[in-house]
Parts: C-alpha cells; sequence; structure tokens
C-alpha cells in the first residue's frame, strides 16, 4: 500500500527524500503552499506587465541580460532557455535520483519563491505519483545551479525528451498519452526556475550522505573484528566513552565499537601481549570521530538547503517583488564535502595499514601472510591491492573547490564545483568499500587462525555473514573472486550487514 505524503514547501527531510525516491508514495500538495504558488504568480504577472527590468523574466540570462524580451515572445524566450540549456552530457542519471530531483523541485515550488505556473506543480505531482521520471544527463554543472541536467526535466515537462516508466525508457510523449497528462506550456520565468536550481547536486548530497552513513557503520563492524584478530587494546574506547561529550564523534565511535564488542573476550581482564597497539589501531576512534563530525556537520548543511530558496530571481511574497539573489551558490557544501572527503581517506590509508599489520607475523604471532600452512603464499600479494586503491583515494582529495574559470563572457567568475567533487566522493566510497572487503578478508581468516573461541555479538555475527560468503582458506585461491565477493555485500548490502548493526542508513 502506498504511503501518503503532504509536501508543504519547508518541511521535507534528508530521510523523506531518500524514501520517497525509494519506495511507493502518493503525494498531496498543502493548501496554504498552493495559496502563495498563486500570490507569486500573480506578482511575476504583474511584473511581467510593468516597466521593470527583472532577470530572466522581462531580459535574457547571462551575458544576455541586457535584451529585453517583450511580452508576445515570453513563451518562445521560456522553450529556447530549456533548449538552449542541455548541454549535460555522459551518463545518464540513475532513476531512483532523477525521482528525488523532481521531489525536490516540486518541494522548492511549493514555498512560492519562484513564481511558476500552477499547471507545473500539478505535472511534477502526477509525475511522482505516477512514478514517471524525467531522463536526465550527468555532467555539466559547475556548482551554481545544475542547469544543464535540469534542462531535461524542462523538456519532459514540455512533452518532449524520455522518461523512466515502468522499468522502461520510453518517449515522453508516448507515456503523457497513455497517462492521458498534458504537457506545459511555458510562461514567464517558467524556464529559467525549472533549470537554476540545485535540486541534483541536493539530491545527490542527500544519497552520498546515506552511502557514508553505511560505509561507516561497515567499517566499525570491521575494525571491531580487526581487533579481536590482533587481540586489540580496547581501553581507548573506554576512555573516551567516559570522557568524550554527550554526541561529539569520540563519544559515538567508543560507544558504537564496544557494543559490536559486547561479550567479546577482549572486555575480559585477560593479559595483552601489546600495552599500546599501532596507531592505527589505537587512533581509531579519534580519526573515525572525525568522521561523524564533518558528515553531521554536511548533513546540517544539506538539510538546511531543503528548507530555503535556491532561486534566483526571488520572489518576495510579502514585499511583493522580485529580488537579485546569490541563493543558487554552493560553497557551504561543498567545503564540507570536501572536509568529509578528506577524513574518509584518512580512515582508508589506517585500513590499509591494518591489513599489512595482518599480515605481519611480528606482531600478530599468527603465521606470516596468514598462511595457513607452508605451501600457501596467503594474502602477501593483496596488499598491493589495498594500496593501490588507498592511493587513488589519497589522489581524489585533491582540493577541487577553488578550480574554476570565468565564463559568459567574465559575467560568472566563481564556481564551485560541487558536483564534481560529489563525483569524486563516490569514487571514494567504491574504493574504499573495496579496501574495507580486504580488510574483512584477511580479519576473518586471523580470527580462525588464531582460534578466538568469542567474538563481540555484533563482530560474530559479521564473522558469521563473511563466512557464507568466503571459506577459511588452507590453500592459495582467486582471491579477487572473494574480495568481490565482500565488496558487492559491502556496496549493495544484499545480505543486510549494515542495517543487521543499526547504519543509518535511510
Amino acid at each position: 500500500m502506498a504511503h501518503k505524503i503532504i509536501l508543504t514547501g519547508f518541511d521535507l527531510q534528508i530521510v523523506d527524500v531518500l524514501r520517497i525516491a525509494r519506495e511507493d508514495y502518493v503525494i498531496e500538495l498543502d493548501s496554504r503552499a498552493m495559496q502563495n504558488v498563486r500570490k507569486a504568480r500573480q506578482i511575476v504577472l504583474k511584473k511581467a506587465n510593468g516597466t521593470e527590468r527583472i532577470y530572466g523574466l522581462n531580459t535574457g540570462v547571462g551575458q544576455n541580460k541586457d535584451q529585453l524580451i517583450a511580452l508576445d515572445s515570453f513563451e518562445n524566450f521560456n522553450r529556447n532557455l530549456i533548449y538552449s540549456h542541455l548541454v549535460a552530457i555522459g551518463e545518464l542519471v540513475p532513476e531512483v535520483q532523477a525521482r528525488a530531483v523532481v521531489l525536490i523541485k516540486l518541494h522548492s515550488f511549493l514555498r512560492g519563491n519562484a513564481g511558476v505556473g500552477e499547471e507545473i506543480i500539478f505535472l511534477l505531482k502526477e509525475l511522482l505519483n505516477r512514478h514517471i521520471t524525467p531522463v536526465m544527463k550527468a555532467t555539466s554543472s559547475i556548482g551554481e545551479a545544475d542547469l544543464g541536467t535540469l534542462a531535461f526535466l524542462g523538456l519532459v515537462l514540455m512533452g518532449e525528451g524520455e522518461v523512466y516508466y515502468q522499468g522502461r525508457v520510453l518517449k515522453t510523449a508516448e507515456v503523457f498519452e497513455k497517462e492521458g497528462l498534458k504537457a506545459v506550456v511555458l510562461g514567464v520565468k517558467d524556464g529559467l526556475s525549472i533549470v537554476s536550481s540545485n535540486a541534483y547536486s541536493q539530491a545527490l548530497s542527500i544519497f552520498a550522505i546515506d552511502e557514508m552513513r553505511r560505509l561507516l557503520s561497515n567499517m566499525e563492524l570491521i575494525y571491531s573484528l580487526t581487533l579481536e584478530a590482533v587481540d586489540g587494546n580496547i581501553t581507548p574506547f573506554l576512555y573516551y566513552r567516559k570522557t568524550a561529550p554527550e554526541g561529539s564523534g569520540y563519544r559515538l565511535a567508543a560507544e558504537k565499537i564496544l557494543t559490536n564488542l559486547t561479550d567479546s573476550y577482549l572486555l575480559e581482564n585477560h593479559q595483552r601481549k601489546s600495552m599500546q597497539d599501532p596507531l592505527s589501531f589505537r587512533n581509531f576512534p579519534s580519526v573515525v570521530a572525525s568522521l561523524y563530525d564533518s558528515l553531521t556537520y554536511l548533513s546540517k548543511i544539506v538539510a538546511s538547503n531543503l528548507t530555503v530558496s535556491d532561486e534566483n530571481p526571488y520572489v518576495d511574497l510579502e514585499r511583493e517583488e522580485i529580488l537579485s539573489t546569490s541563493n543558487y551558490d554552493t560553497t557551504s557544501v561543498a567545503l564540507a564535502l570536501e572536509m568529509v572527503n578528506t577524513a574518509l581517506s584518512q580512515l582508508a590509508r589506517m585500513s590499509v595499514f591494518r591489513i599489512i599489520k595482518l599480515g605481519d607475523s611480528s606482531f600478530t604471532d599468527l603465521p606470516r601472510f596468514l598462511t595457513a600452512n607452508e605451501q600457501m603464499l596467503g594474502f602477501q600479494t593483496l596488499q598491493k591491492t589495498a594500496v593501490r586503491l588507498e592511493v587513488q583515494i589519497n589522489d581524489l582529495t585533491n582540493t577541487t573547490i577553488n578550480n574554476f574559470y570565468p565564463i559568459s563572457s567574465g559575467i560568472e567568475d566563481y564556481a564551485t564545483n560541487l558536483l564534481l567533487i560529489l563525483s569524486k566522493n563516490a569514487q571514494i566510497l567504491s574504493y574504499f568499500n573495496y579496501i574495507l572487503a580486504i580488510e574483512g578478508l584477511s580479519a576473518a581468516q586471523a580470527i580462525d587462525l588464531r582460534h578466538v573461541k568469542r567474538l563481540g555479538v555484533a563482530s560474530q555475527q559479521l564473522y558469521s555473514k563473511f563466512r557464507t560468503l568466503v571459506p577459511f582458506l588452507d590453500q592459495d585461491y582467486n582471491l579477487s573472486e572473494l574480495v568481490e565477493k565482500i565488496a558487492s555485500e559491502l556496496i549493495e548490502n544484499t545480505l543486510g550487514i549494515a542495517a543487521s548493526f543499526g547504519a543509518a542508513q535511510l
């Protein structure tokens, strides 16, 4: 049975976007929001008939802002604005992300700061309710509004282009005819309001936050298993659980690891070989705290952006004016995401160091490279793969936000490259999951070689799930195949590892 949600334009949360994009929801429109939409439209129409020059309403856009648009040319101008912004290339935006874009765009229009016609609002609602999703291309935005991608949404609203529909990609006109939907005729300001938005980068940011929360949970689980594999020292976590402020990254990390290790032999007062573990083990709570804190900061900004308008020009309902703004700027999100990417890089490198230590017999008191017998070569060469992946991650953390060009004859001389930073984040997460797969494979092998009798409640379940994927290796085997199996589970979560242990997957 479909869920129902009423959109108001102001109270949409990150969790709502993910659920509506992934599940079956019926969208309804708040009556007060629709009053704001109608009032904004009347303001726009009044200004269109006045003498005030307003960007993108009765003038051109970009450097063409010096060109006036006549009243009888509004339809043609707005249609051409959509066509001229169809510049995105490359891969298609996946259907679930494109659906989130439509939702965010509809939600933003309901604030009444765009001034678009009601027919656009109603058609966007129908697209969501009937699961008709625009096919959009991904690559064009430099971070100051996702113009080139959102132009494909405008194309669909005009009844052109293609849509995802019932598992297929079909012509929009064909689907509209089947569903009895009518394309809109774009009027004054409609074209610019459709394309001048960060709805695509907002959608990707939300999905990135979800993926990073899942990775964080998986990383903590695998780290817990690694601690047990090397008889690690858990006193740093006991310290932070006692002393760190409530809600801090330190406290969250300590609580999560100690929860994973509930009933583990590590929590007994037994004699350990090492008084202090290597920093890749010992510093984990403080370094993972940086990811908690930076991810919290990013989430706060992204959530806030769902409640404010990115319109330019902006329809001020109270003053009944249309204002020039920089609401489309994404500097805060881009900077926060670069910080998160750097935190991920630090943790990925620490994971690689732990992988190397797991193969070091002088540290583990286990056979070299985790071999089960003298005929095996073990996990020695697998270290190269882990190192290669981390070097790629490190390269992806090079600063991107300050690499921009002045374009449109120098009018647009600033950019954030947010979508490129998001693309790099996706690559980092993919590579990191492979590194975690290698660490998990190594830790599980070490657990068996050490003959650990009692694991933590969560780490035991993780170990058991690993053993449904890969066996204990008593002879050399195709390690690529095993790593791919584990990585696929971490990326797709097909067996529910993260969800089983409270990952914040939304």
